[in-house]
């Protein structure tokens, strides 16, 4: 390694990136964006990474057209002799090079429809199947549960959070897109969800920031369920995407967060069965529950609070739009979540 001149720093250095975002070319990455010598075991091949290089998601791609709403992979790969980069659909490993001559460095999502014009929008003017900029990851940039898929990175709140609405329940949770949408599943249900793929709900302050620039005090075109996840459009015709690429956070499905709220309901407290035979929850209840287990016609005192507004709020929908009356054993089909990581 000692003909390389330049910085060896890269993998000392823990804020710098591996691939990043190509300015201008939304169907690009850069790997090595900073042009440092990187040095990259490839099966038993070691290669180093002197510059920038362009990875094109369509001319790089191993295989087959570009999907809209699907997760890539960014690998390097070696004939034993020469570095170069692929682009697969493949989380193992791309077609034409086996495992001991590719290696995953990252990847990315592509947008699952167009933004359209949306003026002051950060994403305005991205096409379908464009690379959404947030979602690029490589392996110092990443989700701490390893699992990239489906996910943007708020560098706000410097945590990834999922693009779309869950789908899924237990070890099968999701962000994906045309997924079936999760409800009618109470918040304790949800967040054994979130647990059983390394994530969690968002909290009050998370949610505001990963839902702005979505559609403000408007719901989804044809005030309906939507069912599946994907890019909708609101009733003014407006793409429902915030500034990072999240989809439907706001006038889709309202989104169980961490908070607590309460409501007093009642000068008694009463203990009230939870769901699952997993404990009690003693509250000011409207009225004693008296069954053996609450349920949604149980209510009062503990709250958990919900974000966004659903398919028929209208006005009331909105990034910083709270419904604070629903119950933690409520089960309610206009509630969904979406689920967020530590990187």
């Amino acid at each position: 390694l000692s003909k390389y001149n330049g910085d060896w720093s890269f993998w000392g250095i823990k804020n710098l990136r591996l691939i990043d975002a190509h300015a201008g070319d939304a169907t690009r990455v850069i790997v090595n964006p900073s042009a440092y010598n990187i040095p990259i075991l490839i099966g038993e091949h070691w290669h180093v990474m002197t510059a920038g290089v362009d990875v094109d998601s369509v001319d790089d791609l191993d295989t087959g057209a570009l999907a809209a709403g699907t997760d890539y992979y960014v690998y390097a790969c070696t004939d034993g002799t020469t570095l170069s980069f692929k682009v697969s659909a493949n989380a193992t490993n791309p077609t034409g090079f086996d495992a001991a001559h590719s290696r995953k460095i990252g990847g990315f999502h592509t947008l699952c429809a167009a933004v359209g014009t949306i003026s002051g929008h950060p994403l305005s003017g991205y096409a379908q199947k464009d690379i959404l900029p947030a979602s690029i990851w490589d392996l110092k940039h990443r989700a701490k549960n390893l699992v990239n898929v489906g996910l943007v990175y708020d560098s706000k709140i410097q945590k990834w959070v999922d693009i779309y609405l869950a789908s899924g329940t237990g070890a099968n949770t999701t962000s994906v897109n045309g997924g079936t949408i999760s409800d009618t599943r109470n918040w304790m249900d949800f967040v054994d969800d979130g647990l059983a793929v390394g994530k969690r709900l968002l909290t009050d302050t998370e949610f505001t920031s990963i839902a702005t620039g979505s559609n403000e005090e408007t719901n989804i075109t044809g005030s309906a369920d939507p069912g599946t996840t994907s890019g909708h459009v609101d009733t003014a015709g407006r793409r429902m995407i915030s500034n990072i690429g999240c989809e439907d956070c706001c006038g889709a499905m309202w989104q169980w967060l961490q908070d607590q709220a309460y409501i007093y309901s009642s000068t008694a407290g009463y203990w009230g069965n939870l769901p699952g035979a997993k404990g009690s929850v003693y509250t000011n209840f409207a009225a004693d529950p008296g069954a053996s287990e609450v349920d949604n016609g149980d209510y009062g005192g503990d709250v958990k609070l919900i974000a966004g507004g659903d398919w028929s709020a209208a006005a009331y929908a909105g990034s910083r739009s709270r419904y604070t009356s629903h119950y933690r054993w409520n089960t309610n089909s206009g509630i969904g979540a979406r689920f967020a990581v530590e990187p």
